[in-house]
């Protein structure tokens, strides 16, 4: 699964644009990274709003999340942009289900079925088991319900988007990285030693270039950025709040390490983290470095 969500997320990093963002979202949904992919998800359909298979996939984040309300929503919406979309049929007999309108989900499931989809015929024989037993003394009976999760997986996109109607939105500026491989090695020259690290990340928590790896040799990179969504958008919250102006750099000592933090281009952020032992100097030499290095990076694939 890590392997594929890597693979995915370089193939999105060269093309931003690209529909490689439904199978992402739901290698992350599947590997329980709910947020990133929600994360994932909404930037593809600001890009894309009119592929309902792109709704299949953020209502299968919201089902996983237990928000069957925002679910529905998703999957109706990709009912009204295809209307013979079997999976949004499929999720939507679920969420009737549970709601424990049995008529409806046999309807939405039968309809479902007629396509063939894996797991279907299971879920209609649990609804049409619920319904059996409710006629036959008056009770609802709870069968084990049918689950989001066993439907497939989202297909990789083999063709490009259709053409979409225009519509006024904000623009997002993208970071497209040709080269992915050399991207992950960006900053290795421009650091000192084995026990540091450095990553530049975007607005929405994904990685740009360089590495993050822990104690024991692991790429972390993808959770890290997770993680560090938002914080430039925070920091400079905080210092207007406080008059200071913009801000230019944080710096934290931990524990375990020391990590600072600027804002980069295009809304980036980057991070340099090193061991608990190195001068605070140092590591601030480290981050003007890496900056630089990041600075020249993006112009010249952005």
């Amino acid at each position: 699964m890590a392997d594929e969500i890597r693979r995915l997320s370089d193939d999105l990093a060269r093309d931003p644009s690209s529909l490689v963002f439904m199978p992402l979202a739901d290698a992350l949904r599947r590997a329980g990274q709910l947020d990133v992919a929600m994360r994932v998800a909404l930037r593809g359909l600001d890009r894309h709003p009119y592929v309902a298979d792109a709704h299949d996939v953020l209502a299968r984040i919201h089902a996983d999340r237990g928000d069957l309300e925002q679910a529905a929503d998703e999957w109706e919406m990709a009912l009204r942009l295809d209307p013979t979309h079997a999976q949004a049929s499929l999720g939507l007999g679920f969420v009737d289900f549970r709601r424990g309108n049995l008529e409806s989900a046999e309807r939405r499931l039968s309809a479902a079925g007629d396509a063939d989809m894996p797991g279907v015929a299971t879920a209609l024989a649990h609804v049409r088991a619920a319904l059996g037993s409710r006629s036959g003394n008056g009770a609802t009976h709870d069968p084990v319900a049918p689950n989001v999760a066993s439907m497939p997986p989202v297909a990789e996109p083999r063709m490009p988007p259709p053409p979409m109607p225009e519509i006024a939105r904000l623009a997002i500026p993208e970071i497209p990285a040709p080269q992915p491989a050399r991207a992950k090695q960006l900053f290795t020259t421009a650091l000192d030693g084995a026990e540091q690290n450095a990553l530049l990340v975007d607005a929405d928590g994904l990685v740009l270039a360089g590495m993050y790896t822990d104690p024991t040799g692991t790429d972390v990179a993808e959770v890290v950025a997770a993680e560090l969504a938002g914080v430039s958008s925070e920091a400079e919250r905080a210092m207007r709040h406080l008059g200071l102006g913009a801000w230019t750099s944080l710096l934290v000592e931990a524990d375990e390490a020391v990590v600072a933090m600027t804002p980069a281009p295009l809304g980036s952020l980057l991070v340099v983290a090193s061991s608990r032992e190195t001068p605070v100097g140092l590591v601030r030499l480290l981050l003007d470095r890496a900056l630089t290095r990041a600075r020249d990076w993006l112009a010249r694939v952005s």
